[in-house]
């Protein structure tokens, strides 16, 4: 039985409202679309190292009583814990840590980061640059490749929702875009790019005696799989949370991937289905 493709574009359109949604609740709330690591704003970070886990929320509850803002999370790896804690440059990094000791904890395995508020902005700035370049580069190739302009936008389409959706969903989960988020972000566009110049190229090249649904379903299983296993790379490293870059990555993709399939499938598959039907393709 064959599904009807408008009906199914509810769905992308629907998730593209909300994450729409999303970034105008955050602007309204906070004044900025996105939020900013201490890499894209400025800021300190105190990383202390322990051999046992601390109770996150109860020392960010006593800090907050002394220091505004601060934001304390924990990282793992193979020699132990360690315990992030980031704040304003307005806060001393040597009062945090007296703070800290205090509380009966061993401080002795500290490190220090402070990355000024003009030098944030600049990377923000750098950062919204490399993300529009890379896109427009991106546009570009595939105009290239397909020389035709209703499967180029339904590549470009389908791109620009999975980026756009997976920052409005990093807003959702409290996922702040930092340097290595921005890392993920241009991978993501690489990512997204494969799957779709895949289904084009199935649908429109494709010179044996097929259907455009059986070019479809082809097209899906090589795609789904390459889909599927980045995804299933990516598990193992939320799973071990051994290094906050790592994790930041690989949350980003996983959002993104995730997205990637409905906007592939979706989306894209029933832009190209409607340019078929109208230059009389079967």
């Amino acid at each position: 039985m064959r599904i009807n493709y408008k009906i199914l574009l509810v769905i992308p359109v629907a998730v593209f409202l909300l994450s729409a949604a999303i970034l105008i609740n955050q602007y309204i709330q906070t004044g900025e679309l996105l939020k900013r690591s201490i890499d894209m704003k400025g800021g300190t970070v105190v990383t202390i190292n322990t051999a046992e886990s601390l109770n996150i929320d109860a020392l960010e509850s006593q800090l907050k009583q002394k220091f505004q803002p601060i934001v304390v999370r924990e990282v793992r790896s193979f020699k132990g814990y360690g315990t992030v804690i980031e704040t304003s440059t307005d806060v001393k990094a040597e009062d945090i840590l007296a703070a800290v000791k205090a509380m009966g904890i061993d401080t002795r395995d500290n490190s220090i980061e402070t990355i000024g508020p003009s030098l944030g902005a600049a990377f923000w700035s750098q950062a919204q640059l490399a993300m529009a370049l890379a896109f427009i580069f991106m546009g570009i190739v595939v105009f290239v490749i397909f020389r035709t302009f209703v499967p180029s936008m339904a590549v470009i389409i389908s791109a620009f929702g999975d980026i756009f959706m997976t920052l409005a969903f990093m807003q959702l989960f409290g996922i702040e875009l930092s340097l290595a988020g921005l890392a993920a972000i241009l991978m993501l566009i690489g990512y997204s790019v494969d799957t779709d110049i895949l289904l084009t190229t199935r649908m429109l090249r494709e010179t044996e005696d097929k259907t455009s649904d059986e070019k479809i379903k082809h097209a899906m299983k090589t795609g789904l799989t390459m889909t599927l296993t980045a995804i299933g790379a990516l598990i193992p490293l939320l799973l071990l949370g051994l290094s906050p870059v790592i994790t930041q990555i690989a949350n980003v993709l996983m959002i993104g991937l995730a997205f990637d399939i409905m906007n592939t499938w979706i989306t894209n598959v029933a832009i190209l289905r409607w340019y078929c039907e109208r230059k009389g393709m079967k």
